[in-house]
Protein backbone atom coordinates (compact mmCIF):
# COMPACT_ATOMS: atom_id res chain seq x y z
CA UNK A 1 0.00 0.00 0.00
CA UNK A 2 2.99 2.51 1.01
CA UNK A 3 4.42 2.03 -2.46
CA UNK A 4 1.16 2.79 -3.97
CA UNK A 5 0.49 5.84 -2.27
CA UNK A 6 4.03 7.24 -2.74
CA UNK A 7 3.62 6.71 -6.36
CA UNK A 8 0.40 8.36 -6.36
CA UNK A 9 1.91 11.30 -4.66
CA UNK A 10 4.90 11.60 -6.67
CA UNK A 11 2.96 11.27 -9.79
CA UNK A 12 0.81 14.36 -8.73
CA UNK A 13 3.27 16.46 -7.29
CA UNK A 14 4.96 16.04 -11.13
CA UNK A 15 1.52 16.49 -12.95
CA UNK A 16 1.66 20.02 -11.04
CA UNK A 17 4.49 21.04 -11.63
CA UNK A 18 4.83 19.94 -14.88
CA UNK A 19 1.65 21.93 -16.03
CA UNK A 20 3.26 25.19 -13.80
CA UNK A 21 6.02 24.91 -16.08
CA UNK A 22 3.73 24.87 -18.96
CA UNK A 23 1.68 28.11 -18.17
CA UNK A 24 4.67 30.13 -17.08
CA UNK A 25 6.24 28.88 -21.16
CA UNK A 26 2.86 29.74 -22.75
CA UNK A 27 2.34 32.88 -20.88
CA UNK A 28 5.95 34.32 -22.21
CA UNK A 29 4.87 33.31 -25.65
CA UNK A 30 1.53 34.95 -25.49
CA UNK A 31 2.98 38.36 -24.15
CA UNK A 32 5.15 38.55 -26.94
CA UNK A 33 2.67 37.78 -29.57
CA UNK A 34 0.28 40.27 -27.95
CA UNK A 35 3.74 42.85 -28.17
CA UNK A 36 3.90 41.79 -31.73
CA UNK A 37 -0.07 42.59 -32.89
CA UNK A 38 0.14 45.86 -30.75
CA UNK A 39 3.11 46.89 -32.96
CA UNK A 40 1.39 45.54 -35.77
CA UNK A 41 -1.80 47.87 -35.22
CA UNK A 42 0.62 50.66 -34.99
CA UNK A 43 2.61 50.26 -38.06
CA UNK A 44 -1.24 49.42 -40.39
CA UNK A 45 -2.17 52.91 -38.78
CA UNK A 46 0.84 54.64 -39.85
CA UNK A 47 0.53 53.22 -43.23
CA UNK A 48 -3.45 54.17 -43.09
CA UNK A 49 -2.12 58.05 -42.64
CA UNK A 50 0.42 57.78 -44.83
CA UNK A 51 -2.07 56.70 -48.08
CA UNK A 52 -4.81 59.59 -46.85
CA UNK A 53 -5.03 62.10 -50.15
CA UNK A 54 -5.13 65.36 -48.98
CA UNK A 55 -8.25 66.95 -48.65
CA UNK A 56 -8.84 70.57 -50.41
CA UNK A 57 -7.90 72.40 -53.29
CA UNK A 58 -4.72 72.16 -54.76
CA UNK A 59 -2.31 75.13 -54.84
CA UNK A 60 -2.81 76.94 -58.44
CA UNK A 61 0.69 76.34 -60.54
CA UNK A 62 2.85 79.29 -61.39
CA UNK A 63 3.46 81.44 -64.64
CA UNK A 64 6.51 79.68 -66.17
CA UNK A 65 8.84 81.83 -68.05
CA UNK A 66 8.91 80.84 -71.69
CA UNK A 67 5.27 81.19 -72.46
CA UNK A 68 3.19 84.24 -73.05
CA UNK A 69 -0.36 84.16 -72.70
CA UNK A 70 -2.13 85.53 -75.99
CA UNK A 71 -4.81 87.51 -73.71
CA UNK A 72 -2.24 89.33 -72.14
CA UNK A 73 -0.50 92.07 -73.87
CA UNK A 74 3.12 93.68 -72.89
CA UNK A 75 3.15 97.07 -73.57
Amino acid sequence: MTNELVFVIGLSIGVLFGMIIISIFASKRITDLHSEVRDLRVQRKLLKEELEKPKGKPTPRKNRYGRVNPSKKRI
